[in-house]
C-alpha cells in the first residue's frame, strides 16, 4: 500500500488569468473565450480575491442581454441550432474501457469528459473529471479495485440534446445544470457534443453580427446596455461566494469536494490574497503517476487525508 502526502501548494497552478472588478462583462466573456478557460479569478489591485467570473456568469449576462433582445424582437439566436455549433470530432471510449486508461485520455486530451460508445454506437453515458474523482474517491477512502468505464460513468440522459435544440434552450440547459457538455444524439448515436464554450462562442458571435461592434472596442449599439454602464461590470456576474483553498490543504479533501460540488477550481488564498488555482486536472495530473499501469490483484490507491470532514477545512 503506498501512501503519498501531497497538499495544495504541491500542484496549484500559479502563473493565472485574472480580472478586475470594473472589466466590462463582455470583455470578460472574450477573454474566457480567448484563453479557452472555464474561469476567471477577479482581484483587487492588491491581489485580494474578489470573485470568481465563471462560464455560468457568462451564461447569465446572455440571459440578461436575451431578455432585451427579445423586447427589441430580436430572435435571430432563435435560428441557432446545437448542429450549428456542435464539436463532431470526438475523443471516446467504450464500457469496458479501463478506468486508469480513461483518465489518461482525459489528460491527455486536455478534455473535461469522454462520451461512453457501446459496441453498436450507441451511446452510454459521459466519464468526466468528476467521475474520475469519484474514482479516487473509491479507490484510497473506499478501499474498492479498479475496474471497467462503466463503473462510474455517468449515464444520466437528461444531459443529452437533439441536432435541432435552438440556443436559448441550450443556454438555459447549461444554466440550470453543472454539466460543461451535452452529448448532442440522433436515434441515440452520438453525431457531436455542444460544451458552455460553445454556446458562449456562438451568443457572442451573434450579437457581434448583429449589431457590428467588437467587444474590447466598447462601440455597443444604442440599446446597450440598457441600464447604467456600471450594471455591466464583470463583478456585477461573477459569484463572490465561492469556495476557497489554503496551500497546505490535503488533495484528497479537495478531490472528495470535487466530486461532493459542480466546481471545476478553486481559488488558492492566503491572508485575503490569491496566490494560485488548483483544478480537477490539476488534480489529476498530479497523482497520474500513482495509477497502476498493470491491473492489479489488491492493494489499492491510498493517499493520505489528515481529517475526514471535508466541511471542516474547505470553506
Amino acid at each position: 500500500m503506498q501512501e503519498v502526502e501531497l497538499t495544495v501548494a504541491d500542484v496549484m497552478t500559479t502563473r493565472l488569468v485574472t480580472l478586475s472588478s470594473e472589466e466590462h462583462v463582455l470583455d470578460g466573456i472574450d477573454r474566457l473565450l480567448q484563453k479557452e478557460i472555464s474561469g476567471a479569478p477577479i482581484v483587487d489591485p492588491e491581489g485580494r480575491f474578489l470573485g470568481m467570473f465563471s462560464e455560468k456568469s457568462c451564461i447569465n449576462a446572455f440571459e440578461v442581454i436575451d431578455d432585451e433582445r427579445r423586447r427589441r424582437c430580436d430572435e435571430s439566436m432563435q435560428f441557432v441550432r446545437a448542429k450549428d455549433c456542435m464539436q463532431t470530432s470526438l475523443v471516446t471510449v467504450s464500457p469496458d474501457c479501463d478506468v486508469f486508461d480513461a483518465i489518461g485520455k482525459l489528460l491527455a486530451n486536455r478534455i473535461s469528459g469522454l462520451p461512453v460508445i457501446d459496441v453498436s454506437g450507441q451511446f452510454r453515458g459521459v466519464f468526466s473529471e468528476r467521475s474520475a474523482m469519484r474514482v479516487l474517491i473509491d479507490l484510497t477512502w473506499n478501499q474498492m479495485s479498479r475496474g471497467p468505464v462503466s463503473a462510474w460513468m455517468d449515464a444520466d440522459r437528461a444531459r443529452t440534446v437533439t441536432e435541432q435544440a435552438i440556443l436559448p434552450d441550450l443556454r438555459r440547459r447549461f444554466s440550470e445544470t453543472h454539466y460543461r457538455r451535452l452529448p448532442v444524439l440522433n436515434r441515440g448515436r452520438l453525431v457531436g457534443q455542444i460544451s458552455r464554450q460553445d454556446v458562449l462562442r456562438a451568443e457572442l458571435n451573434s450579437l457581434v453580427n448583429s449589431y457590428q461592434f467588437s467587444p474590447g472596442s466598447m462601440k455597443l449599439p444604442e440599446w446597450f446596455p440598457p441600464a447604467p454602464r456600471q450594471m455591466w461590470r464583470v463583478d456585477n456576474f461573477a459569484f463572490k461566494h465561492v469556495a476557497t483553498v489554503g496551500p497546505d490543504y490535503d488533495l484528497m479533501l479537495v478531490a472528495q469536494e470535487f466530486f461532493l460540488t459542480s466546481a471545476r477550481r478553486f481559488p488558492v488564498v492566503s491572508s485575503g490574497r490569491l496566490i494560485g488555482q488548483i483544478s480537477r486536472r490539476d488534480l489529476l495530473r498530479s497523482v497520474q503517476y500513482l495509477f497502476p499501469r498493470e491491473k492489479p490483484t489488491q492493494s489499492p490507491l491510498y493517499l493520505s487525508a489528515g481529517v475526514s470532514d471535508v466541511a471542516t477545512v474547505l470553506k
